[in-house]
């Protein structure tokens, strides 16, 4: 169990917001799981062959070894595809 603060008012908080409403639609697709009571039911009907396995990663521990400056620039890059970043209410 890890502990969970609130930023509400701190240094970086309207950042941190801007960043989630604007980021965001850059990393959603249809592999996304957003909420996870519809993923509950959804994989309850899934049936399980002999030999198959079912498994579950835990998101902070597949990406603690992700690249920094790749990963800034793929999603800079992304952003200004298409014009997406100016295009996108800001705010």
């Amino acid at each position: 169990m890890r502990p969970i603060l609130s930023a509400t008012g701190s240094y970086n908080y309207a950042l941190a917001k801007w960043r989630d409403a604007n980021l965001k639609p850059l990393s959603i697709n249809e592999h996304t799981i957003t909420d996870i009571f519809p993923f509950t039911n959804e994989i309850c009907g899934v049936k399980i062959n002999p030999g198959e396995i079912l498994v579950s990663y835990d998101v902070s521990s597949l990406f603690k070894n992700v690249p920094i400056d790749e990963t800034i620039d793929i999603l800079a890059r992304k952003a200004f595809e298409n014009n997406w970043f100016y295009d996108t209410n800001l705010d």
